[in-house]
């Protein structure tokens, strides 16, 4: 009796009890080794994350010495610091005040080309206005010289908010799409030659004399981190060969970047920081 009791006891409770110890143990493991997979995958990506993000560094480093090799001279580089603008978005903070050289009016800009313009300076620090800013401002024209007009700030809601205008363009001059838009070097204040954008499309126009267009901008804010600032001996002396400027937009910093890899080639301790 006792052993017949015993086996139905194995049977009904002690096995089933069993049976259920093992598969919690093999679910435990199973969420264990999810969990550790999880965490290989969100290192991994995270890493990644991070090489990209140094490698994109390093590339605008290298773009930034082309463009100060191309430059040459006059100028003043700087940390452009954002969000720190005196509670304005479209401001920036540079590390470049008015004892490196730096004057109100200065030009501010970056391998891709113009970013904006130095509003107030300091003894450390300036404050400069970047091209979304509703007082910026430059006389511009299109590359081949066809046709000239004000660049602004496109004032619309939403992400059209950051495009520009090309405004005051005669109406006997038509600019297709893709067509590069540089500063004319009029006004005194940006000399000539600097990209500022691409056409878009034509806009609807109050003037009836003039056309107005859209502008792709050719600088994005947010990869903004060093720029250079143009000293009015270099504005006077004029930059128009420094962008190497092309026909098509995506050309525009081609001799910026041919620079950087000169730069880089003869400096193997740069090239060994900046792969």
């Amino acid at each position: 009796m006792r052993g017949n009791a015993a086996a139905s006891i194995r049977g009904t409770i002690v096995a089933p009890l069993a049976g259920l110890q093992k598969r919690s143990e093999l679910s435990r493991r199973a969420f264990l080794a999810h969990d550790e997979a999880v965490r290989v995958a969100d290192s991994v990506t995270l890493r990644s994350q991070r090489l990209d993000g140094v490698t994109q560094e390093n590339e605008r480093l290298r773009r930034l010495l082309g463009l100060g090799a191309a430059v040459k001279w006059g100028f003043v580089p700087a940390e452009a610091l954002q969000g720190r603008g005196l509670g304005d978005e479209f401001t920036v903070t540079l590390t470049a005040g008015r004892r490196a050289g730096v004057e109100p009016l200065s030009p501010v800009v970056a391998p891709e080309g113009l970013v904006g313009m130095v509003e107030r300076v300091d003894d450390g620090l300036s404050l400069a206005i970047t091209w979304p800013h509703p007082d910026f401002r430059v006389s511009a024209m299109a590359l081949d010289g066809s046709a000239f007009g004000i660049v602004t700030a496109h004032l619309a809601p939403g992400a059209a908010r950051y495009f520009l205008e090309l405004r005051s363009v005669p109406l006997r001059s038509t600019l297709k799409p893709g067509a590069l838009v540089v500063s004319s070097g009029l006004g005194g204040v940006y000399p000539r030659g600097i990209p500022i954008g691409s056409v878009v499309a034509e806009l609807k126009s109050t003037e009836g004399w003039a056309r107005s267009y859209l502008v792709r901008p050719a600088v994005r804010l947010p990869d903004i981190a060093s720029v250079l600032i143009l000293r009015p001996e270099r504005v006077r002396a004029g930059v128009e060969n420094v962008w190497q400027l092309g026909s098509a937009t995506d050309s525009a910093t081609k001799g910026v970047v041919a620079a950087g890899d000169s730069v880089r080639a003869a400096r193997p301790d740069t090239a060994r920081r900046l792969p």
